[in-house]
């Protein structure tokens, strides 16, 4: 650890799209992680003290794959990315590569996590829109009969549709709990799930 940071409340820590020049530790607070999907924010997970993150863009040897935002004002440790690969450079090199290779799925799952919470607030929207459809048909009760037998076949399979993936979405969700409980079980006291 060469530094310590206060970070104020709603401050950025780490920035998505940005190099790596270091790993952190939050000493204190709360930070709320996020992920660019569609030119939007999706929060997909939360850090609390004693979380470390930041450090998958060094195994990676990418750009960070979300952004951490301070909840509150918060405390950080900084490991610069030499002492990070100082130590990394220590480990055989046959785990080095499983490492790499962790580092790639988990990457590639934090990003389907972060679409299917996305298409999840979506879908939420998309119930809002779901049609009635007694007072709809008495709506079109006065268009002639084939126009009106279509409009209402497109109104019942856009219930039919919401309500399909309404029931995948209930699907994901229980996945991702049980992801996350594995992961929260697997790495205690961490609980991050971003880098």
């Amino acid at each position: 650890i060469s530094r310590k940071e206060k970070i104020k409340d709603g401050e950025a820590i780490l920035e998505e799209g940005t190099w790596a020049y270091y790993a952190y530790v939050l000493k204190a607070g709360k930070a709320k992680v996020f992920k660019n999907i569609n030119d939007k924010p999706v929060l997909i997970g939360t850090l609390h003290t004693g979380d470390i993150f930041g450090e998958v863009a060094f195994l990676g040897g990418a750009k960070r794959t979300a952004s951490v935002i301070a909840d509150g004002d918060v405390e950080v440790d900084m490991i610069p990315r030499d002492s990070f690969y100082d130590a990394l450079n220590q480990l055989p090199r046959d785990l080095r590569s499983k490492l790499t290779a962790l580092v790639s799925d988990l990457t590639f799952m934090d990003e389907v996590r972060g679409r299917l919470t996305a298409f999840l607030h979506e879908l939420q929207n998309m119930r809002a829109k779901m049609i009635d459809l007694e007072s709809f048909e008495r709506e079109v009760e006065n268009m002639p009969e084939l126009l009106r037998r279509v409009v209402i076949a497109f109104a019942k399979r856009l219930n039919a549709s919401v309500e399909g993936c309404t029931e995948l979405g209930a699907q994901a969700e229980e996945t991702v709990k049980l992801i996350d409980s594995l992961s929260l079980r697997r790495t205690a006291p961490a609980r991050g799930h971003p880098r």
